[in-house]
């Protein structure tokens, strides 16, 4: 039988994707010179081969990140070799894993494999209580181990979460950078653990609770990344925001619109669900156009559960767009994804839905 397989420099494959995010740049700027151009028949050709040229990027960009990419259930069989490994005869332990048709980026999985192990022996060793234990508890004798992957905003967030006994947060300060307790392992770990997140300009959310469990989510910003963004305008100021994140956007009346509290909150009234509305101006420190509600729009945006109404003045055409990270050079911001080119070589900064919401 013929092999079709055929090994390649990782490395390479980065080079490769990396000038396919030029060539998206440089078509946005050849669309840009376009459209600067008086009204006529050749201007009309032009902007149809660049919309097939457009298509083309497209199609090879999907090439060549499907490539370097993987099914993240296709580690299964790895991370439960792990709970097999460490588990005491006196525990009982099933593995879920949630998102699993993500595909995540074969590099990426290398730097993150060795914190998804540390924080699955974690939960087998220290976490999860016996069976008896758990019985005792009203609990079921077999624990669940959960991992849960989702790609979104140009980032990659890993989640690592057991029902066991969890350990009481006054055991370590959360904001000191995880000390080490000489007296608890599980804590040495997750400190050991910090460390190389970091190194992948990541940041680790941890929940602990002595009676539903613990949880670790680990976030990364994606190496490359080329997204749908739709550009806002707030004041002066453009921004991009991912049109994966968006729903849907409407320009709300008097009676949509109801206050909470002493009025300096309100929310968004859409089809008898209630939606927090955050004004981009106040969170960017910005000077819009307008701070009267009906008078601006309300982009209606969500990351996991969390849903909110992003108050705009308004929004400007759709396009793709090659996403950056600033970490390496600069250093991370809250609310930025990221930035990229535009067509007329400026900087554009994409917004960071998930932050902003969590933040919120």
């Amino acid at each position: 039988m013929t092999n079709s397989n055929v090994t390649v420099d990782l490395q390479k494959l980065e080079k490769l994707l990396n000038k396919v995010g030029d060539l998206v740049i440089t078509n946005s700027m050849m669309s840009q010179s376009v459209d600067n151009l008086p009204a006529s028949e050749e201007k009309k050709n032009l902007l149809e081969k660049i919309i097939l040229f457009q298509r083309h990027i497209v199609e090879l960009q999907d090439y060549a990140t499907d490539i370097r990419m993987i099914k993240f259930e296709s580690l299964f069989t790895t991370y439960n070799d792990v709970i097999e490994k460490f588990l005491p005869q006196n525990k009982s332990i099933k593995l879920e894993i949630i998102g699993g048709e993500t595909k995540v980026d074969k590099s990426l999985v290398e730097h993150l494999d060795a914190s998804i192990k540390t924080l699955i022996m974690n939960s087998v060793l220290y976490g999860i209580e016996t069976q008896d234990e758990r019985i005792a508890n009203d609990k079921e004798p077999e624990a669940i181990i959960k991992i849960v992957a989702e790609q979104l905003n140009g980032q990659m967030s890993v989640c690592v979460k057991d029902d066991g006994k969890g350990f009481d947060k006054d055991e370590v300060d959360f904001e000191e950078d995880f000390p080490i307790v000489d007296a608890d392992n599980q804590l040495k770990n997750l400190y050991k653990m910090k460390e190389s997140v970091e190194k992948l300009n990541g940041k680790i959310e941890i929940k602990t609770d002595l009676e539903e469990g613990f949880s670790c989510t680990i976030t990364v910003p994606l190496t490359h990344s080329i997204l749908d963004g739709l550009n806002i305008k707030i004041g002066n100021n453009i921004y991009i925001l991912p049109t994966s994140s968006i729903i849907e956007s409407v320009q709300p009346s008097r009676e949509m619109i109801k206050l909470v509290g002493d009025g300096s909150s309100s929310l968004l009234m859409l089809r008898d669900e209630f939606i927090p509305i955050i004004r981009l101006y106040e969170y960017l420190n910005i000077e819009p156009k307008t701070k009267e509600l009906t008078q601006g729009i309300l982009i209606i945006v969500k990351s996991g559960t969390q849903k909110a109404a992003f108050f705009i003045d308004e929004f400007l055409q759709q396009q793709q767009v090659v996403l950056k990270t600033i970490e390496t050079n600069f250093k991370k911001v809250d609310s930025v994804a990221g930035a990229t080119v535009r067509g007329d070589g400026s900087i554009g900064i994409i917004i960071d839905v998930k932050s902003i919401l969590e933040n919120s």
